[in-house]
């Protein structure tokens, strides 16, 4: 069972591996965190967990799960409150920070008594910053210390020395306020707590193309039962149940028409912009807007099993892919506490006993507070996260979804991509492209063919815009054609060798033309003349010419590998300009075929509708899955191109690209933070208040930086 909570206390990186270090170790559970979302994807076995025993779980190492809106006004509400109370005691502290840090400007005697401050910074400490003490508690007791455990550390720190200072100063019957770190203790917390609400804020700015997936679900379907037709919500449908749905109303769950014809407006998931005919036998997904009639739906699929679901799974699943730059950073991070511990311990001992003589305690206290404060593992810990869910809800939108793996890293390193033709470089179904012989004639051809399923019948039948003629005695001719009676004649459509078969002459049509040209070509005919020629071919999509030219300016090698013969195969491929063709390829054997392309020392990319492509997806370094919304759950490709459009596959490229560098600029940025900021602490010239505004301010710069991916453009070719 899969099912995602909302947590609201979710900061950063180190909040995630506590929380799923606790659930991994339960027996048949496994959980992933989304930072940036602030959201907790769990998979478990229902028989021995469900949604209350899981939010108790949460509850257990102090995290607050989320289950409806009320939750989250009441999160929101807390949260708001905590830096209300901050705000108000800290502004007193802040004030008599202008004296420590020597500007003359005036402050009420009585905000310089030490037990004044004390009163004050009590409750910011231990009321407003609570939550950094529950979660430096279970961080400790995880085995894996952050953001967190520096705060506590920075501020108890302060708080435990100032109170020392107040009660020996007052012992000998007097205050010296500069050596008194009271506000410190009350600004760090107060700024961590702005800096996470700005952070927050930010945060769902990169998460909003999820968000938005979300709420495309219908909320309630029309069911009928027992004879009557009720509105439910759609989590209560269950599979199997009829729903009925009226015009202009959305499709509440996918399923099978069973009575209605309709158009349906399917742009949400296919890309396609002209709404798609329905009728009884139709498949619909769920969240796709009927347009014209009333359709009754059998439901195939309910909850996590939908198109819809699907989608926002693979979205979810997205966010949690680590480059290895992150699995790099997150050792790092490991180790990043400790570290800051030592060092904040040896500027403590070198300013004590080396720079100051052992003379003044504070003079050393201030700048180990400021390492501590200073120093931040989260934005090491959100530069993934967040520039992986900007770029792939920016991705979405154009149709495509990143689904994992080692895609983001080796994308630029892609050399040669084999493509499926049928589907994935041509259209997929055949159109009538030729006609030879008077046009009246072409109603014996569309009246026969009106009784076959071949999708050649499908070719001629759409282009035949007339009324169909009576026929008698249809019968197929296997491998070779149809035949019927019409006006007491019998008529065939066949091949060229069916009509040999009648010493038919067709040398008048020069038919060979249009079969070196990659098309289908068949005859109307009685048993004693040709009536007509038929040329059938599927057609090559209008962008597959641009994308081979645009991956050959880019030195990148294009392939065609295909299960069609020789003719129609290696015509395609001099149509597009592609020098690499496989042909008469049966589906098991393409996967050799890429396999053959890496050992040329490639790294390949594969390009096929999703379905007989499976194994050569699989088998390729990098997996496109071209296909409409049915295709979305494809296991085995990297990225799924939601529409037909070929040039997805250079936009999911790019797009990746600018991810990745996004992703480096975040890691130059946390890295150079830590490495520039830590030194001007430990040399005594960041006051440590001013170090909990650094703190803040780096993990916000990160957020920042990942929405710059919004202004990115696509390259027109």
């Amino acid at each position: 069972m899969r099912k995602t909570i909302k947590v609201s206390n979710i900061t950063c990186a180190q909040c995630a591996k506590s929380i799923e270090s606790y659930f991994n170790n339960l027996e048949d559970m496994d959980a992933k965190v989304l930072v940036t979302s602030k959201k907790v994807i769990f998979n478990y076995n229902e028989e021995k967990y469900d949604t209350e025993k899981i939010g108790n779980h949460l509850r257990v190492i102090g995290y607050y799960p989320i289950f409806n809106n009320e939750e989250q006004e009441k999160a929101k509400k807390r949260d708001f409150i905590d830096l209300i109370i901050a705000t108000l005691l800290t502004l007193p502290l802040l004030w008599t920070m202008f004296v420590h840090l020597g500007i003359p400007i005036y402050v009420p005697e009585i905000l310089m008594d030490g037990y004044v401050q004390w009163a004050i910074a009590t409750p910011i400490l231990f009321y407003v910053g609570r939550r950094f003490f529950q979660a430096t508690y279970h961080q400790i007791k995880g085995r894996n210390l952050g953001m967190d455990t520096l705060v506590v550390l920075g501020t108890s720190a302060a708080y435990i020395f100032s109170i020392f200072q107040t009660l020996t100063y007052d012992l000998n019957g007097h205050h010296a306020m500069p050596d008194l770190y009271f506000e410190t203790t009350a600004v760090i917390i107060f700024m961590v707590l702005l800096g996470n609400f700005f952070e927050n804020r930010v945060k769902e700015k990169t998460s909003e193309s999820l968000q938005s997936l979300i709420s495309l679900g219908a909320k309630e379907a029309r069911v009928r039962r027992q004879g009557k037709d009720i509105m439910v919500p759609i989590d209560d449908v269950q599979k199997g149940e009829t729903i009925i749905v009226l015009a202009n109303e959305k499709i509440g769950l996918d399923g099978i028409v069973l009575k209605g014809k309709s158009y349906v407006d399917e742009a949400m998931i296919t890309g396609e912009p002209m709404p798609a005919f329905k009728e009884v036998g139709s498949k619909v997904i769920g969240s796709t807007m009927n347009t014209v009639e009333t359709l009754e739906i059998e439901v195939t699929a309910v909850g996590s099993d939908t198109v819809l679901a699907s989608i926002i799974q693979t979205v979810e699943d997205t966010a949690l892919i680590k480059p290895k730059a992150q699995r790099i950073a997150d050792k790092i991070a490991a180790l990043f506490v400790p570290v800051v511990v030592i060092i904040s311990i040896v500027v403590f001992l070198t300013w004590r006993f080396v720079i100051d003589g052992g003379h003044e305690l504070s003079h050393a206290f201030a700048p180990a507070i400021a390492v501590l404060v200073i120093s931040c593992p989260c934005a090491l810990g959100l530069a993934t996260p967040t520039s992986i869910s900007v770029g792939s809800g920016i991705a979405f939108k154009e149709g495509i979804l990143y689904k994992g793996g080692e895609f983001f890293e080796i994308a630029n390193k892609i050399s040669a991509i084999a493509f499926d033709k049928t589907g994935t470089l041509t259209k997929g179904h055949p159109e009538l492209s030729d006609f030879l012989g008077d046009k009246e004639t072409l109603k014996f051809s569309a009246s026969l063919e009106k009784h076959s399923n071949h999708p050649i019948a499908k070719a001629i039948t759409d282009h035949y815009q007339d009324n169909y003629l009576e026929v008698e005695n249809f019968e197929v001719l296997l491998g070779k054609g149809i035949k019927g009676d019409m006006h007491n004649e019998t008529y065939y459509v066949g091949s060229p060798k069916l009509a040999k078969e009648f010493n038919l002459d067709l040398s008048a049509y020069a038919y060979e033309t249009y079969l070196r040209q990659g098309k289908t070509v068949f005859f109307t005919f009685t048993s004693k003349e040709v009536i007509n020629m038929i040329a059938v071919q599927d057609p090559i999509k209008e962008s597959a010419k641009g994308v081979i030219k645009e991956l050959k300016r880019r030195n990148i090698t294009p392939y065609m590998i295909t299960g069609d013969q020789e003719l129609t195969a290696t015509y395609i491929a001099s149509q597009l300009g592609i020098e690499h063709v496989y042909y008469e390829v049966l589906p098991h054997e393409k996967a050799e075929k890429v396999h053959e392309i890496q050992k040329l020392g490639n790294i390949v990319a594969f390009v096929g509708d999703g379905i007989n492509d499976a194994p050569a997806l699989k088998m390729a370094d990098v997996g496109f899955a071209v296909g409409s919304g049915s295709d979305i759950a494809i296991d085995t490709s990297d990225v799924t191109l939601m529409s037909l459009d070929l040039g997805l596959v250079i936009k999911a490229i790019d797009l990746s690209l600018a991810t990745l560098k996004n992703i480096y600029l975040n890691f130059f940025w946390a890295f150079s933070y830590n490495i520039v900021m830590i030194p001007l602490a430990a040399i005594g010239l960041l006051n440590p208040s001013l170090a909990g505004i650094g703190m803040g301010f780096s993990s916000i710069m990160v957020v920042l930086n990942a929405l710059s991916l919004k202004l990115f453009k696509f390259k027109q070719f």
